[in-house]
């Protein structure tokens, strides 16, 4: 019995932390051929725009995650996209101010444009 009340803490203290973790992640985006195929999370409509515009002209294909970290929002790349247009995308992240990005509208959006 004891055993089982140790799995479901292990279990809860999961919950808490992959909560926490999708708490502090703001946009996905996953692109293929420099067409975004999935965005996901929250960014004001100019952001989106300047994001696929860098992946169209890189023909980037990989994922990108716009994450809150000691109150900045950082921006990783994932699974293909070369530094110099993860580069580019910092410096378009970065003309949006914090406050903005974190009460962005929700996007979903799945297939390329």
């Amino acid at each position: 019995m004891g055993w089982l009340v140790a799995l479901g803490l292990v279990a809860f203290v999961v919950v808490v932390i992959v909560s926490v973790e999708r708490t502090r992640r703001l946009l996905v985006v996953e692109a293929e051929g420099g067409r975004v195929a999935r965005l996901s999370g929250r960014a004001p409509a100019e952001l989106a725009a300047d994001i696929e515009d860098v992946l169209g002209r890189s023909r980037a294909t990989g994922t990108i995650v716009l994450r809150l970290q000691g109150g900045r929002v950082v921006v990783r790349t994932e699974k293909g996209i070369d530094e110099t247009t993860a580069q580019r995308l910092r410096n378009v992240v970065g003309r949006f101010p914090v406050a903005r990005l974190r009460t962005a509208r929700r996007v979903e959006r799945s297939g390329a444009r």
